[in-house]
């Protein structure tokens, strides 16, 4: 049995889609994870228990290795009755910024 090239190209696509999907579904788990721990950390509490990628783009590290930079949003209350939102960045494994908006403390 023979392949075309074509048939390659769209089996290569195919696989690189369900990477990127996997990869994707991992790195949401894993902010989820540290926003989670940091927002307990701050004395807040994450809402929903998710955060949702808004962004997605590529960028160098420090090091000048090109890598997805991931830009999640979520949801957190201090008080119980309002909520505030969130931003979480992930650049390659590493998160590196956790924003919290302005908030009242009960």
């Amino acid at each position: 049995m023979y392949y075309s090239l074509g048939d390659l190209f769209w089996l290569f696509l195919l696989i690189l889609a369900a990477w990127y999907f996997w990869a994707g579904m991992a790195a949401k788990d894993r902010v989820r994870r540290i926003v989670k721990a940091h927002c307990a950390e701050t004395g807040v509490q994450l809402l929903d228990d998710t955060v949702m990628l808004v962004r997605t783009r590529l960028k160098r590290d420090k090091s000048g290795q090109v890598r997805l930079l991931r830009q999640y949003e979520f949801e957190f209350t201090s008080t119980g009755e309002r909520r505030y939102s969130g931003i979480a960045v992930l650049h390659g494994q590493r998160v590196n910024q956790i924003q919290l908006s302005p908030f009242h403390m009960a």
